[in-house]
């Protein structure tokens, strides 16, 4: 349902828009439907029908569906989106909130087939939400009607999401109290702790923090460990069935729930790192985790308590070397330092730069990482080594996303990724070791961060002051985009692996078409902008418009230093100066004044 009047800003009552809207029923492709919001047209995804001659944006009404759309106010930018929801999403609009500081933008998608049950679309965004928790989660309900926006970005029309995929079938009912009540006999006939191979035996003893007692069940060695990676790796790889007093290697009942069937298995994980998991298969309380988070849920505690209480329990204990502690200490203060109220006006370049789209976070996250798992010795760097997959978890981002900010951070000089060579040989003899357990074909990389310093940092925001000038993005975090406005230098130095890489002919043309008609434009008229320039080079193949723009990113700073160009914003100054009509207040590449 697609309203008829076209909004330039966002509508200050969406009453008049509801029913106006539920009376216009279109029959739309999705190519047209972006277009229409981008021109500011308000829609309603679902298609809602007459009942007794009336109708209404309420459930009641609704018929069938086959779009939905994700609204994205902070959390994720648009660079990021682009990224992550190329292979999914049809097309994304900005929103009449949208700027350039603070990025809002709502994702559309279209299924692969009409749905005509409410409950499996709002399963379907229920879904979408739990994997993108960015999202606004107001709205996930099927009446609900979604403002158009500014400006249209395509991502391919043709990507469908399946139905099938989010949706789940309920196997069997069981009556819940039958369940409480068979359980507590069965449980009141073990006893506690006599041998019954269905129900764990250690349960109440772990509750009480009985560690005498477990002790002499499982008879741990003592442990000494340097650093949390070690602790955690070897807790992990503990018999969970030895822990939680399970004498079965078939099903048991679950220790969290009461239920007449055993649902709860432990097997070990199939990333080849030796780490035993506990799942509980019921549909009402699935449980997944490793011993951490057993012993967590156990004693209600946190995973550091839970941490503390296992440590004690398997008679582990920390050794740290004299350089470990120092390297905290520093951390320590690096954290202060990008927490700083003073970071804004010491750095106001780097602060500008990495102040937005979760940059700082997620480098507080990564000093995070290497204090947690800093190596033993007295190697006096910030070294840490982990795979793609492991810190995008982390950031709570894609792995796509995490790799492009990694490279961002090597970029500035943050970190570097070492050689092989310059890797100590207690840190490679771990990697080596992670890589045959788990078929790697590659070591993962082992970083170093650089220690925070005054000048360090002054170097940095100088660095960053070149990429403001040049209106750099994260689309420019690659070979070409480096090349062109860094030199090939730094090219190679933030991608090693694709050393004297060759530039595709393709991208060669497509750049050398928008220098000429950002030229052209600007001789004729004195000044051009963005969309004039994509407007302006015609390429015909699917995910062309994305080419266009990422090109323009990689090629905007060269441009502006190869012929003394500026990239500003439009004031009503500016355009009274240079004679540009509209309403908008865009940037505009001009000659430097």
């Amino acid at each position: 349902m697609l309203d008829k009047h076209a909004y330039a800003s966002k509508p200050n009552y969406a009453g008049d828009i509801s029913n106006r809207l539920i009376e216009s029923p279109i029959d739309i492709d999705v190519r047209g439907l972006g277009k229409e919001l981008a021109k500011g047209k308000a829609f309603v995804p679902g298609y809602f029908i007459k009942k007794d001659g009336t109708i209404q944006r309420k459930r009641e009404y609704w018929h069938s569906q086959e779009v939905v759309a994700l609204d994205f106010d902070n959390g994720m930018n648009l660079d990021e989106a682009i990224n992550e929801f190329s292979d999914t999403a049809a097309f994304m609009y900005t929103t009449f909130s949208h700027t350039e500081e603070k990025h809002k933008f709502r994702v559309v998608f279209v299924l692969d087939r009409l749905v005509y049950v409410a409950d499996e679309i709002e399963q379907i965004i229920t879904g979408l939400m739990s994997k993108y928790p960015q999202a606004d989660v107001q709205c996930k309900d099927c009446t609900r009607l979604f403002y158009g926006g500014k400006e249209l970005i395509e991502l391919n029309y043709d990507n469908r999401l399946g139905v099938s995929s989010f949706l789940k079938t309920d196997m069997k009912k069981i009556d819940n109290e039958e369940i409480i009540q068979s359980t507590k006999k069965q449980r009141k006939k073990s006893n506690g702790y006599k041998v019954n191979s269905n129900i764990a035996e250690n349960i109440q003893l772990i509750k009480q923090k009985n560690i005498g007692k477990l002790h002499e069940i499982i008879n741990p060695e003592p442990q000494i460990m340097h650093n949390n990676y070690e602790i955690f790796d070897y807790l992990k790889k503990r018999d969970l069935r030895l822990y939680l007093g399970i004498h079965t290697d078939k099903n048991f009942i679950d220790i969290f729930h009461e239920e007449n069937n055993p649902s709860a298995s432990i097997y070990e994980s199939n990333k080849n790192n030796g780490h035993q998991l506990y799942k509980c298969f019921s549909d009402s309380y699935s449980f997944t985790g490793t011993i951490l988070e057993i012993t967590e849920k156990l004693l209600n505690c946190s995973i550091l308590e839970a941490k503390r209480f296992l440590m004690e329990l398997y008679k582990i204990e920390l050794h740290e070397s004299d350089m470990q502690k120092e390297l905290k200490a520093v951390i320590d203060t690096y954290k202060e330092f990008l927490q700083s109220e003073d970071l804004e006006e010491m750095y106001p370049n780097f602060y500008k730069v990495f102040s937005n789209h979760g940059y700082l976070k997620d480098m507080y996250i990564l000093l995070d990482l290497v204090k947690e798992y800093l190596p033993s010795g007295d190697d006096p760097r910030l070294l840490f080594y982990h795979s793609i997959e492991t810190i995008a978890k982390k950031f709570g981002r894609s792995k796509s996303v995490t790799h492009t900010r990694m490279n961002l951070f090597t970029f500035f000089n943050l970190l570097s990724k070492l050689n092989v060579e310059e890797v100590p040989k207690q840190l490679l003899d771990i990697q080596q070791s992670i890589r045959k357990k788990k078929g790697y074909k590659y070591l993962n990389s082992t970083y170093e961060m650089h220690l925070y310093s005054y000048d360090f940092f002054k170097e940095i925001d100088s660095k960053c002051k070149m990429w403001l000038q040049k209106k750099c993005t994260t689309k420019t975090i690659n070979y070409e985009g480096i090349m062109r406005n860094f030199g090939i230098e730094e090219a190679n130095r933030v991608f090693p692996q694709d050393k004297g890489k060759e530039i595709s002919t393709l991208s060669e043309d497509v750049v050398s078409m928008m220098h000429k008609t950002v030229l052209e434009n600007i001789k004729q008229k004195g000044w051009t902008s963005e969309r004039e320039v994509l407007d302006s080079v015609k390429l015909y193949f699917k995910g062309q418009q994305n080419f266009k723009e990422k090109q323009f990113k990689i090629c905007l700073g060269e441009m502006l230093n190869a012929y003394h160009l500026e990239c500003i914003r439009l004031n009503k100054e500016i355009k009274g100066e240079m004679n540009i009509g509209g309403n908008g207040y865009g940037y505009i590449i001009r000659e430097k004044v």
